[in-house]
């Protein structure tokens, strides 16, 4: 049986590449086809990538359920895995199907004996005689089944990298010239500790889009709409496209002797701010989005406005104006009590004075009205705006609302637009900058 020896390790393919493929092809079946390995090979190459891709775009990275991170046995050092399940970048499932035990202890002496001559040296403990570690897992393909293969007479046997690449000109089987290959691949994971510098570099995740595209979305539009329509350059700009295959499952402390900082004597606090983020399954996701449209489902399908632009209409006034999904009851807008603006200054909040703030609707390009398309227009008293001003432009609570034909709110109901005004580049005009971008 010593043919199988080289066999029995764990597969080992280098970095995952998860960027989008060039395309998916599948194999056409049809009456009197000679099937070869190729053939089999596609069939499977088809699906799994069509589930990984389904699974990184769709739904992206993170912990899917358990793996939570625990103490084998109070005041030791062997440090349990739960059993658990995840996705990685690249849309693979990791299944963890029973708890794992890694021994700190060991592993601690390890790394230590290791980094002893280093000047940055990891296993330092700081003054409480703490090193912080983390846990990582990435997914990893193991071989079995060792099965039976013909010789092949034109492969080469140098450093085959046995049970993964395939060398030499036909990429047949038996890649080791031991006459035998793996009949089955099982999908499985590998765990590591890593120090936290290192597991924070490489189980970095990256949001896509970026968090802050997504925050100056929400901070510069109004409504589902508005916020779909902000949201679209960063998505038609690139596709996602990260490596990282390590999933940080959390950290922790790892105590060590004073007199001895290579002997791990306890594990404490587990911290899981650190680890990647966990996904939520559909069903969680339905019942929340049946609570939030439970608080907003008589306005459901009623205008909303997508977004705000400011400019200045005459040498003694400046227009806000809110552009709508769809028209208005213009009956139900009060020109002066629907809408407010404030501004914050060292003494508190001050208010326009008189009919300072006026509110208008027009559905086309009609005298100071500039947009072809329901829009409400806010006309401020020029006076009141300064550049530096911080300021906030707002629905008033007490006022009857402004509906639709259908007496649908106007959303959001409750419109807080906060914002700074700044100089432009002639420096005779005022340009408004969204607070909080």
């Amino acid at each position: 049986m010593s043919k199988w020896r080289d066999l029995n390790r764990m597969r080992d393919c280098g970095e995952a590449h998860c960027d989008l493929p060039a395309g998916f092809f599948r194999v056409n079946y049809f009456h009197g086809k000679e099937m070869r390995l190729a053939d089999y090979v596609d069939e499977q190459r088809y699906h799994a990538g069509k589930m990984r891709f389904h699974n990184a775009r769709l739904h992206g990275e993170g912990i899917l359920c358990g793996l939570k991170l625990s103490v084998l046995e109070p005041e030791g050092t062997l440090l349990r895995v739960g059993r658990g399940a995840a996705i990685d970048a690249c849309g693979r499932e990791i299944v963890v199907g029973f708890d794992q035990c890694v021994d700190v202890a060991a592993w601690f002496r390890q790394q230590a004996y290791k980094f002893r001559d280093q000047d940055n040296n990891p296993c330092k403990p700081d003054e409480a005689n703490r090193v912080k570690l983390c846990v990582a897992m990435r997914h990893a393909e193991c071989g079995g089944t060792p099965e039976p293969v013909p010789p092949d007479p034109c492969a080469s046997h140098d450093d085959c990298g046995c049970g993964c690449s395939r060398s030499g000109p036909c990429n047949g089987g038996d890649p080791c010239g031991q006459q035998a290959e793996f009949g089955r691949i099982t999908e499985e994971f590998e765990l590591r500790l890593m120090f936290a510098d290192e597991a924070k570099t490489l189980t970095r995740h990256r949001l896509f889009p970026a968090s802050e595209a997504i925050d100056n979305a929400i901070a510069t539009t109004g409504g589902a709409t508005g916020l779909l329509a902000a949201l679209t350059p960063p998505l038609r700009e690139r596709c996602r496209c990260d490596d990282n295959e390590w999933l940080n499952l959390g950290c922790f402390h790892a105590t060590v002797k004073a007199d001895h900082p290579d002997e791990v004597i306890a594990i404490q606090d587990f911290d899981y701010g650190c680890a990647s983020q966990v996904l939520l399954s559909t069903e969680v996701i339905q019942y929340l989005l049946a609570g939030i449209l439970a608080e907003v489902d008589p306005d459901i399908g009623g205008p909303e406005i997508t977004s705000i632009t400011f400019r200045r209409l005459d040498g003694q006034r400046h227009q806000f104006a809110l552009h709508l999904s769809s028209r208005i009851d213009a009956k139900t807008l009060d020109d002066e009590a629907s809408f407010g603006l404030r501004q914050l200054t060292r003494d508190g909040w001050i208010h326009p004075a008189g009919e300072a703030v006026k509110a208008s609707y027009s559905e086309k390009i009609l005298g100071e009205a500039n947009l072809d398309g329901p829009a409400i227009y806010i006309a401020v008293a020029s006076a009141f705006l300064a550049a530096g001003g911080r300021y906030h432009l707002f629905a008033h609570e007490n006022a009857d609302p402004v509906v639709d034909p259908l007496l649908r709110r106007l959303r959001p109901r409750h419109l807080s637009w906060r914002f700074c005004l700044g100089q432009d580049n002639a420096g005779d005009g005022l340009t408004m900058h969204p607070l909080g971008v």
